[in-house]
């Protein structure tokens, strides 16, 4: 039986649309390995949105030679952003590769792959195909491609394209397939994710119907941008039980100044008023976000304003890069800080990033949320904490786990009263919304 194996590199969006091109794989009649050494077919799914990503790639794919010339027939398939922007640079550099599939071209990497297969999945083989295991709880369904921004700093709209939204009913037609398969929480994705629109639907329409698909426990969404995450989007994350008091908010940096140079549409003013609003509605929620450091033009007084951000803002956690520029966007032609000042900030910012987070985790020290649990031992909580159990548990059960300590990227806990039924987590949810009992 032929085996495949799936690597990896950058966003979300790709392990989806890994995950997505692994069940066209398995309704081709292969079975997914965890190692490389038993696979006939080696997909690299590659990111561009920063040179070290796309280096560690083409790294990757250029040790593939040997790999491919221990077996007959293997084949090596190259897909994602990097393959989308540097088609003709990786079939001259690579020419054994066998496949080259960019991003935009992911929705027909099924008759892609049935043609390098020398084969065709009929429809009793695709109902079949079944995500890997590690997407079984948690499940993501990408409901648009592309994006219509254009931040001076970024190269996606340029490899993924302009936005395609999926329309509701192939949107909840796959949730339901990810129920069916075992999955208890959803993820939405989308490069600007709550800019959805198809028809008459709007974002806010979609989270509900995506609630209410039976069998769903949880809603979660990335990455939504600051300029749509509107009022009816928040009223509906306030309102609908399901959908998790959790989000991933890109600010960027703290400085107007550097955000009209990024062009996001927004000032550091309307984003802090904008997470007031929801940390409003929803008092225990938790914010994340992506922050650049080191961006052309940034001077010191810019830089403090993003750390002084961090101390208003009070994220949970976040994710800070040093600029890379991309070749292709319009930032790209500009003046460079030097790359010590950079690492500088970087450090300087990530450490009081990594303060602000452990101030807060800790507070949750001796509380009792509910933890859906992942994989052996682990889980996340509603707020997207990850959580270390101790007791017996298993994937997929939902527990009550009082924390017992925290630390720079988990807690820690033990279970405090076994297996709790989500329709009671319900009740006490609904029960500290609306603030009664």
């Amino acid at each position: 039986m032929m085996k495949f194996y799936v690597r990896t590199y950058g966003c979300q969006m790709n392990v989806a649309d890994s995950n997505e091109m692994g069940r066209h794989l398995k309704a081709n009649g292969l079975v997914e390995t965890q190692d490389p050494e038993e696979a006939s077919v080696f997909l690299v799914n590659t990111c561009t949105v920063r040179q070290h990503a796309e280096d560690r790639a083409f790294s990757e794919i250029g040790r593939l030679r040997h790999w491919k010339t221990k077996r007959p027939g293997r084949k090596i398939v190259v897909t994602g952003c990097a393959a989308e922007r540097t088609r003709e640079y990786l079939e001259d550099r690579f020419p054994f590769l066998d496949l080259v599939v960019g991003a935009k071209s992911i929705e027909d990497f099924s008759q892609m792959a049935a043609q390098l297969l020398d084969r065709r999945e009929t429809d009793e083989e695709l109902d079949y195909a079944v995500p890997s295991a590690d997407d079984r709880i948690s499940a993501f369904v990408t409901i648009m491609r592309g994006c219509n921004y254009s931040c001076t700093y970024c190269i996606v709209p340029s490899v993924r394209g302009r936005e395609i939204y999926h329309s509701m009913e192939q949107i909840l037609g796959e949730v339901r397939d990810r129920v069916a398969e075992g999955a208890r929480e959803i993820t939405l994705l989308g490069q600007t994710v709550n800019s959805y629109r198809h028809g008459s639907y709007r974002f806010a329409e979609l989270l509900e119907g995506v609630a209410n698909v039976d069998g769903v426990d949880r809603v979660r969404f990335i990455s939504p941008h600051p300029y749509y995450m509107s009022d009816r989007v928040i009223e509906t994350m306030a309102e609908v039980p399901e959908i998790c008091e959790s989000l991933h908010l890109p600010v960027q940096s703290g400085s107007n100044k550097m955000l009209r140079q990024m062009m996001r549409n927004y000032t550091r003013e309307q984003y802090v008023s904008l997470i007031e609003k929801m940390r409003k509605a929803m008092p225990g929620m938790t914010l994340s976000t992506d922050i650049i450091v080191g961006f052309p033009g940034e001077t010191e007084a810019d830089f403090r304003l993003t750390l002084s951000l961090i101390e208003e803002a009070r994220f949970d956690w976040g994710f800070i890069f040093k600029y890379s520029p991309r070749e292709g966007t319009p930032a790209a032609s500009l003046e460079c800080l030097p790359q010590e000042l950079i690492e500088e900030r970087h450090r300087e910012c990530l450490e009081l990033l990594d303060r602000v987070a452990l101030e807060k985790r800790s507070k949750l020290v001796g509380t009792t949320p509910e933890v859906l649990v992942e994989e052996d031992n682990f889980g996340r909580t509603r707020t997207n904490h990850k959580v270390h159990i101790t007791g017996n548990v298993a994937p997929g059960e939902q527990v009550r786990v009082r924390i017992t300590n925290a630390q720079r990227a988990t807690l820690q806990g033990v279970i405090e009263n076994g297996n709790i039924t989500f329709e009671n987590f319900r009740e006490e949810d609904s029960r500290a919304r609306t603030g009664a009992g």
